[in-house]
C-alpha cells in the first residue's frame, strides 16, 4: 500500500476514485467476464486449486495491464500497477500455498 502510493506519486499517475474497476473498452470487460465465469466452473474440475488460483490471478492481470498499457498508455502509467498489484498477489498465494503444503 505504501509502495504504491510512492509510485503514484512518483509517475504521477492520479488516483482513483473508491469504485469498481471498469474496463478499457467493452472487448477487456467480455474478457475478463468470460475468464471469471471459466475459473467459477472449473473449480469442481481442478483438483489443485491454489495453483488454478494463482494462474487465474496471473491471466486475468496480465490481460488487464497489457489493455491499459496498449490503449491508455498516454493517459496514465495505470498498467505499472497492476503489474505491482499482480506480483503482491502471486507473491502472497505462493507464500500461502506453502504454508499449506507444511502444514
Amino acid at each position: 500500500m505504501v509502495f504504491e502510493r510512492l509510485l503514484r506519486k512518483k509517475l504521477k499517475i492520479p488516483k482513483r476514485k473508491w469504485t469498481f474497476y471498469k474496463g478499457v473498452n467493452r472487448f477487456q470487460r467480455w474478457i475478463e467476464l468470460a475468464l471469471l465465469i471459466a475459473f467459477l466452473l472449473s473449480i469442481w474440475v481442478v483438483d489443485n486449486l491454489y495453483l488454478w488460483l494463482i494462474g487465474y490471478f496471473v491471466i486475468s492481470a496480465s490481460f488487464r495491464a497489457f489493455m491499459e498499457w496498449k490503449f491508455k498508455k498516454d493517459e496514465d502509467k495505470e498498467y505499472i500497477l497492476t503489474l505491482y498489484n499482480l506480483f503482491i498477489y502471486v507473491v502472497i498465494l505462493i507464500v500461502g500455498f506453502y504454508i499449506l503444503q507444511v502444514n
